[in-house]
């Protein structure tokens, strides 16, 4: 099959070469590809308008593109990888069936701006997920503070007991902190809202006059991202500071799943889980574990690691497109991924978390009120160090 982009009669691509600079993009664009068409869509729309295609071959383009997406909801539609992406795929079927009108969706774009387009697109829809997803992890907490707030804890320092708590200032400490994220979360959406569509190869056009506020407001962006350079240097860019906002939720996650390894223990047996949560051992007929949590806790680890794959491929890049920016893309989806189905699975391991209430308020022990003996000691007239040493003598 011949490149797209090759223009040498009789030179074919060194497949070691081409299987090393394909890699896995053409299946990731698979999973894209109705962001692919939807940015499509709207960039033929477009042509129609300035007067680049009329409105039969708009009605075609349409038709053909329609029958695309309606194959791949089907799991019809392939993506070959000499093909390399899924632009050139959706290309390539347009002229296959439709003949030479399949050639024009490609006038006035480039794949640098189909894949951000894409990936933009995409971006938006998952973005707006995770923050749904953890606006319900944030009422989950509130209701189990409502129900078990009251129960009195120990606080901990140093891993040791250190002071009273409750089970509604614990679970309120990530409530809050996730209420935080949120800003994060919405900060980041504001920002990758914009139209990088007609940016081509990242310097745009100055011959046929693309309407980029035409696409933008059919696509749902805010604002159009006017510089082409900026829509170049944004990829991999946008894709990193989605993932360090959302990694600031993961964070809230990966430590509250911590805490609750330590407290399901049998040496502190303050929380459970029903059994439907736990796992066994091969081994040990007794044993039920609390996998989920290790698995939440080390995949914050993995999650992190998506990030700082992005981060590093970008951030030497010179100026305009390079092809490393292909390497953002696995990474990318992995991560938006992992970061969904995590916070689902711990939504429904705080809906379904027991306090054990005689365990915690037991644990309750008198040397936590210590500095409450002292403060008391200092409000009838003592000095605080003084008061600090009556009390530590009681204590010691």
């Amino acid at each position: 099959m011949k490149k797209i982009w090759d223009k040498r009669a009789g030179i074919k691509t060194n497949q070691a070469v081409e299987n090393y600079t394909v890699g896995v993009d053409y299946l990731l664009d698979l999973e894209l590809l109705p962001y692919d068409i939807k940015g499509t869509m709207t960039h033929v729309k477009m042509l129609y308008k300035i007067k680049i295609l009329n409105s039969k071959e708009l009605s075609i383009l349409l038709k053909g593109l329609n029958r695309i997406l309606s194959l791949w909801k089907k799991g019809k539609f392939k993506i070959n990888k000499k093909q390399e992406d899924g632009h050139t795929a959706i290309e390539a079927y347009l002229t296959e069936h439709y003949g030479e009108v399949g050639k024009k969706v490609h006038t006035g774009r480039s794949r640098n701006d189909q894949a951000l387009v894409m990936i933009r697109l995409f971006s938006k829809d998952k973005l707006s997920e995770i923050e749904k997803r953890a606006v319900n992890l944030i009422k989950t907490l509130e209701q189990q503070i409502k129900k078990q707030g009251k129960i009195k804890m120990p606080g901990y320092t140093h891993m040791q007991r250190a002071m009273p708590s409750s089970v509604s200032m614990w679970l309120g400490s990530y409530l809050d902190s996730l209420k935080d994220d949120l800003i994060l979360l919405e900060a980041v959406s504001k920002i990758i809202d914009q139209n990088p569509l007609g940016s081509a190869a990242g310097y745009g056009e100055n011959i046929l006059g693309l309407d980029r506020k035409f696409t933008g407001k059919v696509l749902g962006f805010k604002r159009v991202q006017n510089n082409p350079m900026y829509c170049a240097l944004s990829r991999g860019k946008f894709e990193n500071i989605v993932l360090q906002a959302v990694g600031s939720v993961m964070f809230d996650i990966g430590k509250i799943s911590n805490d609750l390894l330590l407290f399901t223990t049998k040496e502190f047996d303050f929380f459970t889980l029903p059994d439907s949560f736990k796992t066994g051992s091969s081994i040990m007929p007794q044993k039920k574990n609390y996998d989920i949590l290790e698995l939440v806790r080390g995949n914050v680890a993995v999650f992190n690691g998506y990030q700082h794959q992005i981060e590093n491929v970008i951030k030497n890049l010179p100026a305009g497109y390079n092809r490393d920016f292909q390497l953002t893309k696995e990474p990318y989806i992995k991560g938006v991924k992992l970061a969904i189905d995590t916070i689902e699975v711990i939504t429904l391991v705080i809906k379904n978390l027991e306090a054990k209430k005689k365990n915690l308020e037991n644990a309750c022990t008198p040397e936590l009120y210590a500095t409450d003996e002292a403060l008391k000691l200092v409000k009838k007239g003592k000095s605080f160090r003084e008061a600090y040493q009556e009390v530590k003598e009681k204590y010691v």
